[in-house]
């Protein structure tokens, strides 16, 4: 029979979790690389591509989005299969991030009004445009989708499936991250999943 973890162990696990993300995020950001001999991989299709700030609300709801499986998750077995998940797309794109200093040219100084002017301006002063590939907003919507038809079933499956869309899409409409970006974290977070799947269910 399955262990099953109680809500107090998983806020436990979330809240070490997110304190080592936090760290190495910002540690990255902040890596001291000329902004000229960073990579940029804006297309022709990005510079088309319209800002939308009102997106930003999509975007900023990834934090919620990416947390939501370890408040539902307490099946051990499901639980620990999208920790690793999580944990092994955050320290790889955190790698690539660090060893391929990349850069997005974003729309800076925000003068947009309401709710999504002012979360992108706070972002904007709190994150440098670097580390944009792959994208781990894509990424880690992906374990965040599949654990949810596996507890959830097909509605609650797609209607998350749908969220991690719009999160996607998000990325691109507030020029926080290129197409390629979200192509790379779509497929690093498919490739690690299905490898850590393998691993842990096989």
């Amino acid at each position: 029979m399955n262990e099953t973890l109680s809500l107090t162990f998983r806020l436990q696990i979330l809240a070490l979790t997110l304190l080592g993300w936090l760290v190495i995020y910002f540690f990255v950001n902040r890596l001291q690389v000329a902004h000229d001999l960073r990579l940029d991989l804006g297309t022709e299709w990005d510079r088309k591509t319209p800002y939308l700030p009102f997106f930003a609300l999509v975007y900023f709801s990834t934090y919620i989005f990416v947390v939501q499986p370890f408040f539902v998750l307490s099946d051990a077995r499901q639980f620990y299969l999208m920790l690793v998940s999580f944990v092994s797309i955050s320290v790889i794109s955190s790698l690539i991030h660090a060893t391929v200093p990349s850069k997005i040219e974003r729309v800076e100084q925000v003068t947009t009004g309401g709710v999504s002017g002012w979360m992108l301006d706070l972002f904007q002063k709190t994150c440098k445009p670097y580390g944009n590939f792959p994208s781990m907003h894509v990424g880690l919507s992906v374990p965040v989708v599949v654990t949810n038809y596996m507890v959830g079933g097909p509605v609650i499956g797609s209607l998350t499936l749908i969220w991690a869309v719009l999160i996607a899409l998000s990325t691109l409409f507030t020029k926080q991250h290129y197409v390629l970006d979200v192509l790379a974290g779509l497929l690093g977070g498919v490739l690690i999943f299905a490898l850590t799947f393998w691993w842990m269910m096989g």
